[in-house]
């Protein structure tokens, strides 16, 4: 299976916030609980914390675990799949349908298409040697790719992948990043690839900037802490040490559920651009590196070209601390 994007290793990532909803939200809450899938200890948890909040409103909570979604709420979706077409990925409110042909698919992203996601794929095929799907049609809701065969490296780099095959992957990854770092943010702001605003993928979604230089970004981050004066003054000056990182065009999350490899070969597909934009250098490192379910995460530290310690530490304290960390 491949093209199938999924969420951070470590974290099932959920589109919602675990805040007090106003009434006119609760629809939505009660929408948002149903596309907490799976048997993970942290979806467990999630739905446990969920429920309690709807119960404390009067609302009664749905079955747990929720029903399955309905396969797709969108006509081109059902379209696809009357003609034969399958499902190869749904997961948190996203489903990816490979066509009859079996050479492409369609994804349907949660919240509609980001357009960066797209702007940057094309970009990346366009200035990079780096192996991404092509993008056909766009829709408000969907759009359609290159199905890439192979499987993910959380599937392969354990089980079906030799010494030299990791190898390979290992070398062609640090080429692929250095590439990605070569080209600069064109005007020095953070941001989402086109110069649209950040969007911190940590917990939950949350929207900022764009930012003209990293100590603006640093205060958004800081802003995202829980009210703890100490902490947030220390990780503040932690900051401060460090401002001047080169501002580099970035995937966002280059995890194992996004590289697709194939035995012999290496890697033949990176998917999953929805977070890509101009980050600090550091970034495409940091957010990635506690992952621990596959040897591919013990790598990363020959995989990028620079360590960033440091900073690594401090993003370990801003996740811990962060105010929209829901357990």
């Amino acid at each position: 299976m491949s093209n199938s994007e999924s969420a951070p290793e470590g974290k099932d990532k959920q589109p919602l916030s675990l805040g007090e909803p106003s009434a006119a939200s609760e629809p939505t809450y009660m929408a948002e609980y149903k596309t907490i899938r799976g048997k993970s200890t942290v979806a467990r948890r999630l739905r446990a914390r969920y429920r309690e909040k709807l119960q404390a409103r009067g609302i009664k909570p749905p079955p747990s675990p929720p029903p399955p979604l309905e396969p797709i709420l969108d006509p081109l979706g059902q379209e696809l799949l009357d003609a034969g077409g399958e499902i190869i990925s749904e997961r948190y409110g996203r489903w990816v349908i490979k066509h009859a042909c079996g050479t492409r698919v369609t994804k349907f992203p949660y919240g509609g298409v980001r357009p960066s996601e797209v702007e940057a794929l094309r970009f990346v095929a366009g200035h990079t040697s780096i192996p991404v799907p092509r993008v056909y049609d766009v829709g408000e809701r969907h759009f359609t790719m290159d199905f890439i065969p192979g499987e993910t490296v959380k599937q392969a780099w354990d089980r079906t992948l030799s010494a030299e095959d990791r190898a390979l992957v290992a070398r062609q990854l640090r080429d692929y990043i250095t590439q990605l770092r070569a080209v600069k943010s064109p005007d020095g702001s953070i941001c989402s690839f086109g110069g649209r605003e950040v969007i911190d993928n940590r917990w939950t979604p949350v929207k900022g900037g764009p930012f003209a230089d990293e100590a603006a970004y640093n205060e958004f981050l800081v802003s995202g802490l829980r009210e703890q004066a100490a902490v947030r003054e220390m990780v503040r000056a932690q900051l401060r040490l460090r401002a001047d990182h080169e501002i580099v065009l970035t995937h966002g999350r280059l995890d194992a559920t996004n590289i697709i490899v194939q035995p012999g070969v290496g890697v033949v597909g990176i998917v999953g651009w929805e977070d890509a934009g101009y980050y600090p250098e550091y970034f495409e490192l940091v957010v990635i590196i506690g992952g621990v379910r596959c040897g591919y995460y013990g790598e990363l530290l020959n995989i990028f070209p620079q360590r960033y310690d440091a900073e690594f530490a401090v993003e370990q304290v801003i996740t811990q601390w962060s105010k929209h960390r829901w357990y």
